[in-house]
């Protein structure tokens, strides 16, 4: 398998265990007649932080970040990275875009080995876009729009959705600030893996559940106490 997808895989799923570690504690906090451990964390009540720590965010968003905010909700068409550029080439285009390359900048491209995708990812954004649109290629392989790259910001606008609903139920339940940000720091770098690694951490997570519920669950050495 790609190094950096094995990579990612593990993170999502480390990522994953904190977010059931910390939304855990916000279910149990309000419980009672439960077992409670010697460590406790201290609570501190986020009713009105996370609204106003949201409300920051929607701000900043909308000011210092804006055009890319904007870019984000209307879906503006944006250029492929390095990786999907070179990895969608075929033979005789990646030999074009060598060419190219050795032609306009045979030093640079050199001193990176005539690794195509290291050579790219070591530009500098305005560099980076110059250099693209320069390429003796179709639109199609520079830039990426519509679904294709809608698909990309799917585990984004779930974090988001997900962010407001939380919101809401910490209005409601006066839920304690520490695990409140635990989970959503970790659902927020979930959101930054591509969704073809969601994809993969579904597939996985299923796999995983089908085990526990058709054997795991009832060959419990705590189901066959409790029975």
């Amino acid at each position: 398998m790609n190094l950096t997808m094995v990579t990612d895989l593990c993170s999502i799923g480390t990522l994953f265990a904190f977010v059931l570690v910390c939304a855990g504690v916000l279910v149990l906090q309000n419980k009672k007649d439960i077992p409670r451990g010697k460590f406790k964390t201290p609570y501190i009540n986020a009713k009105f932080i996370m609204p106003v720590l949201l409300m920051g965010g929607l701000v900043l968003a909308f000011t210092y970040n804006k055009q890319t905010t904007i870019d984000f909700i209307t879906n503006k068409k944006q250029l492929n990275n390095a990786t999907d550029i070179v990895t969608s080439l075929n033979p005789q285009q990646l030999t074009d875009v060598k060419q190219h390359f050795m032609a306009t900048d045979s030093a640079g491209f050199t001193v990176n080995n005539k690794d195509l995708e290291t050579y790219l990812s070591s530009m500098e954004t305005d560099t980076y876009t110059t250099t693209i649109n320069a390429l003796p290629l179709g639109e199609d392989l520079k830039y990426d729009t519509g679904f294709s790259l809608f698909k990309h910001k799917i585990p984004m606008w779930i974090f988001i959705i997900i962010t407001f609903f939380i919101t809401i139920w910490t209005y409601r339940a006066n839920l304690s600030l520490i695990p409140l940000l635990g989970l959503i720091s970790c659902l927020y770098m979930m959101a930054e893996l591509g969704v073809s690694n969601w994809i993969g951490f579904g597939i996985w997570l299923l796999v995983g559940l089908l085990i526990y519920f058709g054997y795991s669950r009832k060959n419990s050495k705590l189901n066959m106490v409790n029975n």
